[in-house]
């Protein structure tokens, strides 16, 4: 199947997890295919086997946090050009979106609808 007619891909990142079921579950029924991981060490084994459109990042994460996967990924070349969405509760979210080139933040909690929309809006082919 061609790029342009399969589902775009989203990797969600994130030690929560009732939000990756629920982010799982609604970017699905939006038509993405999704798959997720607890923390950045899952992140970069499925990286490797399912290259993904766009990534759904937190930052503050048990085993690998969002900065140390964001720094793997890039040294392994493993998806480094694919957009990334940052999710935090951290005051420090938007020096830290900075650090790892995201190309969106998104403040927790946070309106579901708004991160479909910034989701939508970066996963969407140019």
């Amino acid at each position: 199947m061609s790029d342009v007619l399969r589902p775009r891909r989203v990797l969600v990142v994130d030690d929560d997890e009732q939000l990756r079921y629920v982010l799982r579950e609604t970017m699905s029924e939006d038509g993405y295919e999704v798959e997720a991981a607890s923390n950045g060490r899952e992140a970069l084994a499925i990286i490797e086997r399912w290259p993904p459109d766009l990534i759904v990042l937190d930052l503050m994460m048990p085993v690998m946090d969002g900065e140390s996967f964001r720094q793997e990924q890039r040294r392994l070349g493993l998806a480094e050009q694919v957009p990334l969405i940052v999710l935090s509760a951290s005051r420090e979210m938007r020096s830290a979106a900075e650090r790892v080139g995201a190309a969106a933040s998104v403040p927790k909690p946070f309106d579901l609808d708004d991160l479909l929309e910034t989701v939508n809006r970066l996963a969407t082919p140019t």
